[in-house]
């Protein structure tokens, strides 16, 4: 069994809606492959700030999937202001998802939206450092099916978080990938 913690941030303005639903999904995965889960969600009272406690205590072999709705080809703003609250050490880019495997999760109107991921795996990726496992996933409204999610984004879902778990426990062991900084 992997010693492995996920913590799922939900950065939802409202929470509890279809990106929740794409995180159970990858939550789900995530306890098939052995790890803990928990999920903090940016739109209840505090959730920055319980997000950024949450992020800081992950341990060695954590990791993190991040989900968002997207708006108008960007994440939403509960995710901005957790990027921003987010501290990061300016000489040495230390920080709480530096070094750390991380998954996207979005939600959108259509497929059309799907580039809004890029954005958000650059901050991630370039200034934090997080090791992000790519492409992401995006999921559009006619992905559910009700509550659930349809074919291939079900499947996707559980590869992404087979993945983070698998790439959690890599990262750990590695003597390089817990090495890797921001250039700037």
């Amino acid at each position: 069994m992997s010693d492995c913690r996920v913590l799922a941030i939900d950065g939802s303005p409202s929470g509890g809606g279809r990106t929740a639903r794409v995180l159970a999904g990858v939550l789900d995965a995530c306890r098939a492959g052995g790890a803990s889960v928990e999920t903090v969600e940016l739109a209840s009272p505090g959730g920055v700030d319980a997000a950024v406690q949450a992020l800081g205590s992950l341990g060695p072999s954590g990791a993190v999937v991040l989900g968002t709705p997207i708006y108008r080809a960007t994440y939403a703003a509960p995710v901005k202001a957790l990027l921003d609250a987010i501290p990061r050490e300016q000489e040495t880019g230390e920080s709480s998802l530096r070094a750390r495997a991380t998954g996207i999760v979005a939600t959108g109107a259509s497929l059309h939206h799907f580039l809004g991921l890029h954005e958000l795996r650059s901050v991630l990726a370039v200034f934090f450092a997080a090791i992000v496992v790519p492409p992401g996933l995006y999921v559009p409204r006619d992905g559910f099916d009700g509550d659930d999610l349809r074919s291939p984004y079900d499947a996707a879902a559980e590869t992404l978080g087979g993945s983070l778990v698998e790439l959690a426990a890599a990262v750990s062991r590695s003597s390089h990938l817990t090495r890797v900084v921001p250039q700037a």
